[in-house]
């Protein structure tokens, strides 16, 4: 057995309901606070109970919405110069990953200053500020990972600001946010979540802890995604915000694989979201990786209760990863060929990036860029 580390320091508050203790929570890290998400999310009205809730206890709250899918350094930078001139102490994120992503990054360039692109080489100086995340959406597992995903604006690639320093003070993880959470998203965010479990259990990284952890997730995911986006079940939904909570703990603690390294190449180019980007290269991707790690794929379909037990572990890998595509396709996931923006011609440029991924090294098949063009390519075409 490889040696191995193991981090979490982030509390987690687990419960429909749990959003009651936010401002007790808040009240512990500071006199004035930042919530940070995004306009849509605004607009709902899901954020105002909760600043009511903030403010019911005389909290002194500021505002940031200046967010998008794929969170830019541009705005990340303007968050944090924000903050400095409001005398922030701490933030709230409430939303998906771009708002967690956004909150964290900010909180990195708070406390140690300079622009995104001095942090992108696990070089945090400090702590992040302190941190209070409120995920809306069942995928992200942002909250309990230790990096920020930022889209840099200048080479339209996703750069990093990660390691140990960025890491979230408390997790509030309540499902009644995603009581009326629309089903595309909730479907597109699940299967990020997948994903995220997948590859933390098939990746080279992969270790005991992260193995159990990933596993239970793909079954929580599995036996409820349907059930969640159909009918809104509240233990459906409890069931996928913990397996997505459990999938960031995993990948965090292992590493995602060449699923990613294509989706973040797509979501840097193409602004496609990154949820909806993985859960269309999640089977295809798996496929053709499955000859590195036939065994490991067959413990994912056990999981996912696919397949039969007197299936080879070869048989059984396959199996799984039909189901992955049998989700995808119930779930309505938008085909590669059906985004508009999407250009064959650019494929070699995206397959250099996927290529250089930092993750693409844990992929249980080495791909280079011949590879990633050949996997786009057959993906766009509707041949894997």
């Amino acid at each position: 057995m490889n040696a191995f580390e193991f981090f979490t320091p982030t509390k987690i508050i687990f419960g429909r309901g749990s959003l009651n203790q936010i401002a007790d929570e808040a009240q512990k890290l500071g006199k004035k606070g930042l919530v940070v998400t995004d306009k849509g999310l605004m607009a709902t009205g899901l954020v105002d109970p909760i600043i009511d809730a903030l403010k019911a206890k005389h909290m002194n709250l500021e505002v940031w919405t200046d967010i998008v899918p794929n969170p830019r350094d541009v705005d990340i930078e303007r968050g944090a110069a924000y903050a400095k001139d409001h005398d922030i102490d701490y933030l709230i994120a409430i939303g998906g990953g771009s708002s967690m992503d956004t909150a964290k990054a900010i909180g990195a360039l708070m406390t140690n200053g300079g622009a995104c692109a001095d942090w992108t080489e696990g070089n945090l100086k400090y702590p992040i500020a302190p941190l209070i995340c409120v995920p809306t959406t069942c995928g992200t597992g942002s909250e309990v990972t230790h990096e920020s995903i930022v889209n840099n604006t200048k080479t339209l690639e996703k750069d990093c600001i990660w390691g140990r320093e960025n890491s979230v003070t408390t997790a509030i993880i309540d499902s009644t946010v995603i009581d009326h959470l629309p089903g595309a998203i909730l479907g597109s965010t699940g299967m990020d979540a997948l994903t995220h479990a997948v590859e933390a259990y098939v990746c080279k990284a992969a270790n005991p802890l992260t193995d159990g952890i990933a596993l239970s997730a793909i079954r929580l995911i599995s036996d409820n995604i349907i059930k969640a986006v159909e009918t809104h079940d509240p233990e459906a939904l409890d069931a996928m915000m913990a397996a997505s909570t459990m999938a960031g703990m995993a990948f965090g603690n292992a590493d995602v694989a060449s699923v990613h390294s294509i989706s973040e190449a797509l979501g840097g180019y193409y602004d496609i979201p990154h949820g909806v980007a993985n859960a269309m290269f999640l089977a295809p991707v798996s496929r053709y990786s499955v000859k590195g790690a036939a065994d490991r794929y067959a413990d994912v379909a056990r999981a996912m209760g696919a397949g039969s037990t007197r299936d080879s572990a070869e048989a059984l890998a396959i199996a799984g990863i039909d189901r992955m595509a049998e989700l995808a396709e119930k779930l309505n996931i938008p085909k590669f060929s059906d985004i508009d923006k999407v250009n064959p011609k650019d494929f070699p440029r995206l397959a250099k990036t996927a290529a250089h991924a930092d993750e693409t090294a844990d992929n249980p098949v080495m791909m280079n860029e011949t590879d990633f063009v050949d996997v786009m390519t057959a993906v766009y075409e509707g041949r894997l």
